[in-house]
């Protein structure tokens, strides 16, 4: 077995030294033009393959190789016509239909180029490497249908065959088939275990259905593949997340900030875990490190502020809002933390003063009426309150704590929407605590 050029040249010369001393050993002309071709000696090769041509006319299957010669020199006008020449004797012989393929896709005509690979790959059913490279080729063009069709052609074939099933899976994937692509994913683990990168898109299915149980033991599995650790570890913290797991979520991001300790989105992830869980004394130290690590980004200031408020910090918070004012003046979202400040201080005045001058910048941002209602709240304007929930939710915060608190209000103020509220609360959250409330008062108050 060659291993070295010195070898493959020294061959080249004995090959070279045998077909002079045998000038019509058509086997040995092959052998040298074949050998010129790994050597790249592309010229040489056609020389020899015309030469083998001229004792053997009639030979089909050399007539493609010294079109796939021609090719390379892009002689494509004399290619073709070896390849036709090839054909009229050799009626659907695959070869020539690949070499035609690779005239075409040299030559950048993409539509030929298809239909000779389809042809190709029909001659030679049982060869599914044909029609692999052809699913690679539709795909690579934005055909993902041809290619699913392709693919799936391929595993009538070999049902367990795990490329194909891997890239059938990765395009189910991408037109929002996922049970389809699970099952893909599924036979690859069940003949392979390790295949590590089916178990991350199984994971990845599983994780966009919202089975997040079963998706975590799949990610757990992608951990042991080191490129797939952090994504891996990251999608199953975000499952421990949506499951309201905080304390496991928490020591998926702990880790990951660990290993990089410079990335902004694993730390900006650990802090939104840490306000989810009520730790607001440990996103606030989050908060405080994303300052520095992304300074332009004012959204860090603001979450560190409104943290702030919520440890009860309000020295600090002014701090932290006045150089927010410094670096982006007129900040929208600061300006309603600023009024969260004096909505705490007890200055409502201020606070509603400070969420009208957002409100100019912005008339539809919710979370600025959230606010609002929760001062007149205070104040005991409950009028003002449930008009301040009610543009919340026209906004799109439609959450079952303003459901309930605005059904309430409704109910108090004897406006008929009260009802309708309630029985959102049951559609949204129908198992939750909040459920049970809105069904209490349907069963007994609101009657």
């Amino acid at each position: 077995m060659l291993e070295s050029p010195k070898e493959l040249t020294g061959l080249l010369v004995q090959l070279e030294e045998q077909s002079r001393q045998n000038p019509e050993d058509t086997e040995l002309m092959l052998r040298l033009a074949r050998l010129y071709v790994r050597n790249g000696d592309n010229q040489q090769a056609v020389n020899v393959f015309s030469k083998v041509l001229k004792t053997n006319p009639d030979n089909f299957a050399v007539m493609v190789e010294l079109a796939a010669c021609l090719i390379r020199s892009e002689s494509y006008h004399d290619a073709q016509f070896y390849l036709d020449r090839a054909l009229e004797l050799k009626p659907g012989f695959a070869n020539a239909f690949i070499t035609y393929a690779r005239m075409y896709e040299c030559m950048g005509e993409l539509h030929k180029q298809i239909s000779f690979m389809m042809m190709a790959a029909n001659a030679l059913p049982e060869k599914t490497e044909i029609r692999l490279a052809l699913a690679e080729q539709l795909k690579r063009y934005g055909d993902l249908n041809g290619a699913i069709t392709q693919y799936r052609q391929v595993l009538e074939i070999q049902p367990d065959l795990e490329i194909a099933n891997f890239s059938l899976g990765t395009m189910l994937m991408k037109q929002n088939d996922l049970n389809g692509a699970m099952q893909c994913f599924r036979r690859i683990i069940a003949t392979n275990p390790g295949a590590f990168d089916a178990h991350f898109n199984l994971a990845g299915c599983l994780f966009r259905q919202r089975k997040y149980t079963m998706a975590i033991t799949h990610f757990r599995m992608a951990c042991r593949k080191s490129d797939l650790q952090a994504r891996s570890m990251y999608l199953m913290a975000q499952c421990y997340f949506k499951m309201a797991d905080f304390d496991q979520a928490i020591v998926a991001m702990e880790k990951l900030v660990e290993s990089d300790e410079r990335n902004v989105s694993y730390w900006k992830c650990l802090a939104e875990i840490y306000e989810a869980a009520e730790e607001f004394d440990l996103a606030v130290d989050v908060y405080r490190k994303l300052t520095i690590l992304a300074e332009e980004r004012a959204e860090f200031a603001v979450k560190l502020a409104e943290n702030q408020i919520r440890t009860g910090d309000q020295a600090r918070a002014e701090k932290t809002l006045d150089a927010l004012f410094r670096r982006f003046p007129g900040h929208i979202e600061g300006h309603r933390i600023l009024g969260d400040l004096y909505a705490a201080r007890g200055q409502f005045k201020s606070a509603l003063e400070e969420y009208q001058r957002t409100l100019m910048l912005n008339e539809n941002l919710p979370e600025v009426f959230v606010s609002m209602a929760a001062v007149y709240r205070n104040t005991n304007e409950p009028a003002e309150e449930q008009k301040a929930l009610q543009r919340a939710i026209e906004l799109g915060r439609e959450t079952p704590t303003i459901l309930l608190r605005l059904g309430e209000l409704e109910r108090k103020l004897k406006l008929p929407a009260s009802l309708d509220r309630f029985r959102r609360i049951t559609e949204l959250v129908p198992d939750s605590n909040f459920a049970r409330e809105a069904e209490y008062y349907l069963r007994h108050k609101a009657a």
